[in-house]
C-alpha cells in the first residue's frame, strides 16, 4: 500500500457529464469534502477524455482538478485534451492554420468545450491540460 492508498478507481471517458461523474464517485464511496471528492483509502485515476460532448464541461473540470489538487485523484491526458490543446496552437509550417485544423468536424467535436467555457476558462484548463502526463506510473 503506497502512501496509505489501498487501491485505485480508474475512470475514463467522462466527456463533460458531471452528474454521471458525481453519481459514480458517490457509488464508489467518495464524498465531497470541502470542495474535493475524497475516499478514505482509495485514489481516483482519470485516464483522459474529460471534455467534449456532454452538457457539464466546466463542472467536470472543476471536480477533477479539485481532486487532483487535493491529492485524491491522479489524471493523465486523453486524446480529447490533447486535441483541444492542438486546436489552439498555430501551425508554424502553415501560417493562419492550427496544429489541429479548424475543420467543421474538429470544431463540432470541440463545440461543447468551446461554447460552455468562457475564453478565460478555456485558457485556464488548456494550460492545465498541458501539464498532464500521457501516462501514470502507479507502481508501488
Amino acid at each position: 500500500m503506497a502512501d496509505g492508498v489501498a487501491g485505485y478507481d480508474v475512470i475514463g471517458d467522462v466527456h463533460g457529464c458531471a452528474a454521471k461523474l458525481r453519481n459514480l464517485l458517490g457509488e464508489l464511496g467518495y464524498r465531497d469534502d470541502d470542495g474535493a471528492f475524497r475516499h478514505p483509502s482509495r485514489t481516483a485515476v482519470f485516464v483522459g477524455d474529460l471534455i467534449d460532448r456532454g452538457p457539464e464541461q466546466l463542472e467536470v473540470l472543476q471536480i477533477v482538478k479539485a481532486m487532483a489538487d487535493a491529492g485524491t485523484a491522479r489524471v493523465s491526458m486523453g486524446n480529447h485534451e490533447f486535441n483541444a490543446i492542438c486546436y489552439t496552437i498555430p501551425d508554424p509550417a502553415r501560417p493562419g492554420e492550427y496544429l489541429r485544423t479548424h475543420s467543421d468536424q474538429h470544431t463540432e467535436q470541440h463545440r461543447a468545450f468551446l461554447t460552455q467555457l468562457s475564453p478565460a476558462e478555456q485558457r485556464h484548463y488548456l494550460d492545465w491540460f498541458a501539464t498532464l502526463p500521457l501516462w501514470l506510473d502507479l507502481g508501488g
